[in-house]
């Protein structure tokens, strides 16, 4: 039938290990979600690994805090090797190496704040719970915070991709900030 047909043309038209380029953005969908990372489908011939250190600024504890299976997100092709490919959702990230302790995200210049200051922001990925939310502070630092699906409107939210889009500007305010767990609410 029909459906057959459809996924042998999108299995012929999968760009090939050597047409992608390290480097490159692409939109995936996160196909399973491991404790190590998540695979996602972004259009080559075969999936490609986001690890668990490629998530976030910060230290991601669980991959399922920021991810689920079938969840559309932005990835740069971060390095290919023997057939597979690693991804990023983190720009910045592309260029270092792995390894080496990495810098805890600096969350104290949005301690303290009030909670009836808005602040911009830019929404970096969304979940069924919610949207992660670049802010910037006064002093011009930048860092993610967990918009909660019940903190987007004063109407019911059923679905965060409905009313929020990747690269949105909104307007938000700190609701809390957990220094500890460099974790902020917004």
């Amino acid at each position: 039938g029909r459906l057959a047909t459809r996924s042998s043309r999108t299995a012929l038209s999968a760009m090939r290990y050597d047409d992608v380029q390290v480097g490159e953005k692409f939109r995936g969908t996160v196909k399973t979600i491991a404790s190590f990372g998540a695979f996602v489908d972004f259009g080559a011939d075969a999936d490609g690994l986001v690890h668990i250190s490629q998530i976030a600024d910060d230290r991601v504890n669980d991959v399922r805090d920021y991810l689920e299976e079938g969840q559309q997100i932005e990835v740069w092709l971060k390095q290919k090797r023997d057939g597979k490919f690693g991804l990023t959702m983190v720009e910045s990230k592309l260029s270092g190496g792995g390894g080496g302790a990495r810098e805890p995200v600096n969350l104290s210049p949005f301690e303290g704040m009030a909670s009836d200051v808005w602040v911009k922001g830019t929404v970096v990925t969304t979940t069924s719970f919610g949207a992660f939310v670049e802010v910037t502070g006064k002093s011009g630092a930048t860092a993610q915070g967990l918009l909660h699906i019940t903190q987007i409107q004063d109407a019911f939210v059923e679905n965060v991709a409905d009313v929020l889009q990747i690269g949105q500007e909104v307007q938000v305010r700190v609701t809390s900030v957990d220094m500890g767990a460099g974790k902020m609410s917004l």
